[in-house]
């Protein structure tokens, strides 16, 4: 449940604002970035930069 409203907001923050995925991972809680894309890529299927790509 906390892990699916993070990534939600993870989402969210990468859709509309120009924050690092360090910021982002940061502002939600993450220890780093790179534990934040190993978990978004496991629960979304693609790294959160390709994610972001595909939302512009």
């Amino acid at each position: 449940m906390l892990m699916r409203l993070r990534l939600d907001e993870a989402k969210r923050l990468m859709a509309t604002t120009d924050l690092t995925l360090a910021e982002i991972a940061a502002r939600l809680g993450y220890c780093n970035a790179a534990y934040f894309t190993n978990i978004f890529r496991d629960s979304e299927g693609v790294a959160p930069k390709e994610w972001r790509k595909r939302q512009r």
